[in-house]
């Protein structure tokens, strides 16, 4: 087959060169034109399955790709974090952290400088006359009186001004919470004393509190707060 097709192509070759003049061509051309003309000089033949290559030493190359060095970006590891140091400083959203309370003395709790503080009794009833006042409870409440008493341990006349202290007072009866103290209008309560004391003298002070008419007086606590200064007392 391969013969035959070069004498094909020879003859086409000689024909082409018999009938005119042509300008010098290169072997790439004559061969690119020999190829031509045996491949339609041959496409009717069963035995020719395609296009013919004469050269068979030519081979198609596929181009290799072009490689385009890119700069690899260097990661610097980060250090790792420490679980204690994440608790340290983080805290739960919504709370806040509440301050210790130091538990001290009535007269530390109450924090009237030169003066000594003692629970002097209580007193329950619907009703309870001072020097200047006379102090009812409401349907169904009783009161309950805690009696304090304000000594001067110094050696000269000092005021004891209640109206700017930051005590705050609370009654527990039998485990039961029972409600804040009355402001009243009896000269010594105590959260609007304000008077000079003489040295080594002392003043008396009552916390009015209003409580359900039936309940029976047993395990009572007054306690005092002071910011974090706390103090217990059991009245009974």
């Amino acid at each position: 087959m391969r013969k035959r097709i070069f004498i094909v192509a020879a003859a086409a070759a000689i024909g082409l060169t018999g009938c005119a003049s042509v300008p010098s061509l290169s072997e790439e051309q004559n061969d690119a034109i020999a190829e031509y003309m045996a491949d339609n000089l041959l496409k009717h033949d069963k035995n020719y399955s395609g296009t013919i290559k004469l050269n068979s030493s030519v081979e198609s190359t596929t181009p290799e790709p072009v490689v385009t060095a890119r700069p690899v970006s260097t990661v610097t590891p980060e250090e790792p974090v420490k679980t204690s140091d994440v608790n340290e400083n983080t805290e739960t959203p919504g709370t806040t952290k509440e301050p210790e309370q130091n538990y001290v003395s009535l007269s530390d709790a109450f924090n009237v400088s030169g003066f000594d503080v003692k629970f002097k009794g209580y007193k329950c009833s619907t009703n309870i006359s001072t020097r200047d006042s006379n102090i009812s409870s409401a349907k169904g409440k009783k009161l309950f009186v805690v009696k304090m008493k304000f000594k001067n341990n110094t050696n000269a006349a000092k005021k004891i001004d209640m109206t700017k202290n930051n005590s705050q007072y609370s009654l527990s009866v039998d485990g039961k919470q029972m409600e804040q103290p009355l402001l009243t209008i009896a000269s010594d309560d105590i959260h609007f004393i304000k008077q000079n004391v003489a040295s080594k003298k002392s003043l008396n002070g009552i916390i009015v509190f209003e409580i359900p008419s039936d309940t029976k007086i047993k395990n009572v606590v007054l306690e005092v707060t002071n910011n974090n200064a706390v103090a217990q007392l059991n009245i009974k």
